[in-house]
Formats: C-alpha cells, structure tokens, sequence
C-alpha cells in the first residue's frame, strides 16, 4: 500500500515538473516582472506578452538600474516603452536617470509632486526628461488614480494618488507615492512605492485591490502595510525590495503581520533578483542571487 501511494506520488511530482517546466519554456506567453535587487530601493522591470518593456523606480545607484536592464534586453535593444517615477526619492529617482541617459524611452511617467529640499536633483530630473523630449520624441504623463494603460490583454491601473499637480510642494513625497496594480487575466501585482498606513486607507476605501503579489511598501517599513491592507489585497507572495539600512527596514512586525495572512515573504537583500513569470492564471518565482 504505501509503495503504491509513493509510486503515485512520484508520478504527480514528475507531471508537476513537466508541466511547469513546458509552461515556462514558452516565455513567449508569459508576463515577466522583475524586481532587482538594487539595494536600499526599489527597482523594477516589466515585460509584456508583446515584449513591450516597463520600468518602475531605478534604485539609488546611478548605473546599476541599467546595466541590469541591459542583462535583459537583447545588446540591440535600446529602448524601453515606458518608465514609471512613483515618487522623487533619490532611493527611486536616481537609477532612472541612468536609464534615460543610456536607453531612449517613448513615455515618461510621473506625478509632479516636488519633495522640499531635493530642488537640485529634481531639477536635474527635469532637465534630463526635456532633453529625452527634445531629442527622441519622448511623451510624459502626469498621472494619477484614473489612469491606465491596457496591452496584451493586461491592464496596468494607477491607485493613487487622487490628485496630482507639478506645483505641489510636500516634505514627504511618500504621502503621494504612485500605486498601481498591473493584472494579467487571473494574476494581479501591486507596486506600492513607499505609500504609508494613511494613503492605505484612500487605496482600500473604494478600490478593488486583491493581489497574488505584492510589492511590500516602504521597504517594509513598520508604518506601511496595515493588517487592513493586507486583508483587502490578500497576497499570496510578498516581495520586499531592501539593502543594508539603518532605518530598520524590513520590520519585524511587518514581516509578521503579511506572514500571519499566509503571505510568503521574500526580499532581494537576501534573495537578490526576484523574477515572476506569469501565464495568466498562475505564476513562478525564480530567485538569482
């Protein structure tokens, strides 16, 4: 009885294998989302069905952003389709001017929202995305909670925040960081920034957020990911882009309360590269470290 119940059991295994290693073969089918392990940041890369290229926050290094990008893309390749600025930290700003210096970007996307006391490097960041306009046609979005962009049968919705003005001021830019949600048919991913509790409770008020996967805001900050929020997304896995601090990030707490929801939580300052696929209906996790 029990040879057979494990002759059985081995079967399933090796069925199992077949199938996701036939699945994940085709990479053709598949959204890919990257998130790199660029330190004490976040910094991630998104390729879809049609291989259209998206690129969320850049890491606090200059050059790191991309040459990872570069490791993807063919040596040929040097466009990407879109890059996303969630918010004007130097954490998540400054690898994305290495980006629009070595790659041309078609569409630039960001809130507008100045932080006070960065007037210098966002002036730079200004300047560099002029210049992509002015040389290589490159359009930018102000964006905010009613916007999306729709290809390949996926849909990238931007959560917040509700307002947005180039003339805002804020000494904390996280109060208006750049959520989105990117869904590929059954399979949904939440980019968070650096959002805390506060702005939670606008993106769940009225919003359908359920996600398989979470981009973990802050860094794992203990004053970002409520027990409230948590429940309303209900992730499956947790992705917690972090690098030697001294702010304490990840916290435990935090650590313990997606963990307590039967999130699997992983970080690229242990895991390094994290790489999803997903067919659309389920997904894979491919560490690199």
């Amino acid at each position: 009885m029990k040879k057979t119940a494990y002759i059985i059991l081995t079967v399933l295994v090796i069925i199992n294998i077949i199938s996701w290693s036939f699945l994940f073969s085709t990479k053709d089918n598949l959204l890919k989302v990257i998130f790199f392990d660029v330190g004490q940041g976040d910094g991630i890369f998104i390729e879809t069905l049609d291989k259209k290229q998206i690129v969320i926050d850049g890491g606090p290094d200059y050059n790191l952003m991309a040459e990872k990008i570069s490791e993807e893309l063919p040596f040929w390749d040097k466009e990407i389709d879109a890059i996303i600025l969630t918010h004007t930290d130097s954490d998540h700003m400054n690898g994305l001017l290495g980006v629009l210096e070595k790659y041309k970007v078609d569409n630039i996307l960001w809130t507008g929202v100045k932080k006070e006391g960065m007037e210098k490097k966002i002036e730079n960041w200004e300047n560099i995305v002029n210049k992509e306009v002015e040389n290589n046609g490159a359009k930018v979005f102000l964006v905010k909670n009613t916007n999306t962009i729709l290809t390949s049968n996926m849909s990238l919705n931007f959560l917040w925040p509700e307002k947005i003005n180039e003339k805002i001021n804020s000494n904390d830019s996280n109060d208006y960081s750049l959520a989105s949600r990117l869904c590929y048919l059954k399979t949904c991913f939440l980019f968070m920034g650096d959002m805390s509790f506060n702005e939670e409770k606008n993106v769940i008020r009225d919003e359908d957020i359920k996600g398989d996967i979470l981009k973990v805001a802050h860094h794992g900050s203990k004053y970002a990911t409520s027990n409230e929020f948590i429940s309303a997304v209900s992730p499956k896995l947790a992705i917690i882009e972090v690098g030697k601090n001294s702010y304490g990030h990840p916290a435990l707490e935090t650590i313990k309360r997606l963990e307590d929801y039967g999130a699997k939580v992983v970080r690229t300052d242990t895991q390094g590269d994290i790489t999803v696929f997903s067919d659309g209906q389920d997904y894979k996790i491919v560490y690199e470290k």
